[in-house]
């Protein structure tokens, strides 16, 4: 597994072997969730119980990874510069300025430097992907109005 950094934060990209570790080993944990007990996992001699919402995360990152995804994770809490944040994003620091300043993503001042939440980033992001799902919806019902497919 190599490990990279985005929005400052590492992240552990799979190898086309650890992909299908990742896949055998949440196939298993699926089987294993029932919502309610935790989950007993050996290292080593050791035998750890884990609680089924850290369980939860960890089938949610094994898959991913599966699939070829790489993964990171940080605190919802977390504060991001404004470079992170775009980052994150996947726009231009300027762009992320832009929405801060419109009030559209909320933030808050250190000195002279922006601090936006983890949370608040990926609020914005789940709110702007629905906006394109449903102008998405009303294209393609536009199109089989006018008999265009």
């Amino acid at each position: 597994m190599n490990a990279k950094t985005v929005a400052g934060t590492a992240c552990a990209v799979p190898s086309d072997h650890d992909a299908a570790l990742a896949k055998r080993a949440h196939q298993t944990l699926d089987a294993l969730i029932d919502g309610t007990l935790p989950v007993s996992a050996r290292f080593g001699d050791e035998t750890v119980d884990i609680p089924t919402p850290a369980v939860s995360l960890l089938r949610e990152i094994l898959g991913y990874m599966a699939h070829g995804k790489a993964v990171a994770l940080a605190p919802l809490h977390a504060e991001l510069t404004t470079r992170q944040a775009a980052d994150l994003l996947q726009v231009s620091r300027t762009h992320l300025v832009q929405l801060l300043d419109d009030e559209r993503i909320a933030c808050r001042k250190v000195g002279s430097h922006r601090r936006v939440r983890v949370e608040d980033i990926l609020e914005f992001r789940r709110e702007t992907e629905s906006r394109r799902h449903k102008a998405l919806d009303e294209l393609t019902a536009r199109d089989q109005e006018l008999g265009l497919q």
